[in-house]
C-alpha cells in the first residue's frame, strides 16, 4: 500500500501490467502469429508439392495419340 500526498491509501490490482509486461506480451503473441504462419506455409507447401509429385507420375503413365512431343526430344536420335 502506499500513501498519497493527500493522506488517501493507493491500492494497485494485480492487473495492472508494466510496460515491459505489455512488451513482453506482444512480443510473445507476434512471434506465436509468425510461427503458426510459418507452420501453415510448410504443411501447405509439403502437401502440394507431394500432390504435385503424385499427379506428375500419373501423367507419364497416360499416353495421348495425336500429341506432338517436345522437340528436344524428336531430334534425340540426329547426333548419335
Amino acid at each position: 500500500m502506499k500513501h498519497s500526498i493527500l493522506g488517501f491509501i493507493e491500492m494497485y490490482s494485480h492487473t495492472q501490467s508494466s510496460s515491459s509486461d505489455r512488451i513482453l506480451g506482444a512480443s510473445i503473441a507476434g512471434f506465436s502469429i509468425l510461427a503458426v504462419g510459418f507452420s501453415a506455409f510448410v504443411v501447405g507447401y509439403t502437401l502440394t508439392r507431394s500432390s504435385l509429385q503424385e499427379s506428375a507420375v500419373n501423367a507419364n503413365a497416360v499416353v495421348h495419340e495425336g500429341v506432338i512431343p517436345h522437340e528436344g526430344t524428336l531430334w534425340q536420335d540426329v547426333g548419335q
